[in-house]
């Protein structure tokens, strides 16, 4: 793919597109189909299409926070709009991440259909509406008055001034869990005691939103769900969502796509049989694979591709001292998208303040060190022995025999200490800049001797 025109030629212009968020819109432009995702990709798009029009499907999205799920999401949202209605939704920011239950992914994913099929002029069913209307009115002791009144004007903003009720009501409903512990203890206790009303009104709305959807549009095959953030949630309640109420999250009636943490494939129980295998997005491999050597030489073809997320952005003669910089910066990285725009950003600033015109070597070693120092804090010392055997094993295994060790491979995971990769067989390897650390260089010496 040519690399675009407008690419950064100064270091405040650089810091600038080299960030963390995810890439959707005029951004897309920055989007690298790198090929250590094609498989994965791939697979999941042929699932989709092989979907028959209005057939429903649960679908799971892995990989390490950071690595770039929600790009691919909206990338493959771009490529299936002609097929479907594409609702991809934030679901960190529409609730509360910490703490959510699959009543409230009922609540905001029905709120959204209705507000994007109203867009298109396509309106749900009156009597089905008010009939779930009604139900939850009179579950949550809600009155019609009071909604209409409490409707705040972004609320109305986002919803559209002719949302019917029954939207207006779900997200007072949204706002009262996100924001009272003893309201979302009620309504949360009486959504689940009456579950299976709540379900079936639900899955009649989205089956009336289909059959409309595709009496407008035929080339339509219905509404794909994409509810990004899930990734984010904390053990317990990635635990009690993807495990505990696994049946519930696979009734809603449409295609759905749901983001989920990557230690959720790790745990004793794991996913079993509840879901597909997960589509896992791993790092980019930039190791040369060696199962009996704990120190890996990097692989050109890997630190030549991740390097290109940043080549995409900016012009590399303009911003490097020279391109060995930039080759740097992605082994620093590990593969992974996120660091890498890190060390990129932080290289950058810190050049800035030095009065330097272009990012110099000792600019990515004062980068590096900030976000080796940020491991350093978080992680506690016992696991570095852990991080110093993972480099001689290359695997999880022996961890995931106790409680104690499969709490400390969750830990590892969730913060990035430990990457996966995906080389034809599937590997772990401590992050580089966990690797930087004196602490593990001392642990991996006890180790190997």
């Amino acid at each position: 793919m040519p690399l675009p025109a407008d690419r950064a030629t100064t270091l405040p212009a650089a810091s600038r597109v080299c960030d963390v968020q995810p890439l959707e819109g005029k951004a897309m432009k920055y989007y690298v189909p790198m090929t250590a995702r094609r498989d994965a990709i791939g697979q999941l798009n042929v699932a989709l299409a092989n979907l028959r029009p209005g057939e429903a499907k649960s679908f799971l999205f892995t990989g390490h926070i950071g690595c770039g799920k929600s790009s691919e999401l909206n990338r493959m949202a771009q490529g299936w709009e002609r097929e479907y209605l594409v609702l991809p939704i934030r679901v960190d920011a529409e609730t509360n991440i910490h703490d959510v239950t699959y009543t409230d992914l009922y609540l905001v994913a029905i709120q959204h259909v209705e507000a994007a099929l109203r867009q298109h002029d396509i309106h749900l069913d009156k009597e089905l509406r008010e009939s779930f209307e009604q139900w939850l009115l009179e579950i949550t002791q809600e009155r019609q008055e009071e909604v209409n009144r409490s409707v705040s004007l972004d609320t109305e903003a986002k919803l559209g001034a002719d949302a019917p009720l029954l939207f207006k009501l779900i997200a007072k409903l949204i706002a009262r869990i996100t924001g009272s512990v003893t309201d979302k203890r009620t309504i949360r206790q009486n959504l689940s005691r009456e579950f299976t009303r709540m379900q079936g009104d639900t899955n009649l709305l989205l089956a009336d939103g289909t059959r409309k959807l595709r009496q407008k549009f035929p080339e339509k095959k219905g509404i794909l769900l994409i509810l990004d953030g899930l990734d984010k949630c904390p053990k317990a309640i990635g635990q009690r969502l993807f495990l505990d109420n696994a049946a519930q999250l696979q009734q809603l009636q449409c295609p759905i796509i749901y983001t989920v943490p990557i230690s959720s494939l790790y745990r004793s129980q794991g996913l079993g049989g509840s879901f597909e295998p997960p589509t896992l997005i791993p790092m980019v491999n930039v190791y040369q694979y060696d199962r009996d050597q704990p120190g890996l030489t990097y692989d050109p073809d890997g630190v030549n591709s991740i390097a290109e997320l940043v080549e995409y952005r900016v012009e590399v003669d303009a911003i490097f001292q020279n391109r060995q910089l930039l080759t740097r910066l992605a082994q620093m990285s590990g593969g992974h998208p996120r660091f890498l725009m890190q060390l990129t950003r932080g290289a950058c600033t810190i050049a800035q303040a030095r009065g330097h015109h272009q990012v110099q070597d000792e600019d990515i070693t004062y980068a590096a060190n900030q976000l080796q120092f940020g491991f350093e804090r978080t992680l506690s010392r016992r696991y570095y022995q852990v991080l110093a055997q993972i480099a001689c094993s290359k695997d999880l295994e022996n961890l995931e025999n106790t409680d104690e060790g499969e709490q400390i491979a969750l830990d590892l995971l969730l913060t990035n200490a430990v990457l996966e990769y995906d080389g034809g067989r599937r590997w772990v390897y401590p992050n580089p800049l966990v690797r930087r650390s004196d602490l593990y260089q001392r642990a991996l010496n006890d180790v190997c001797h």
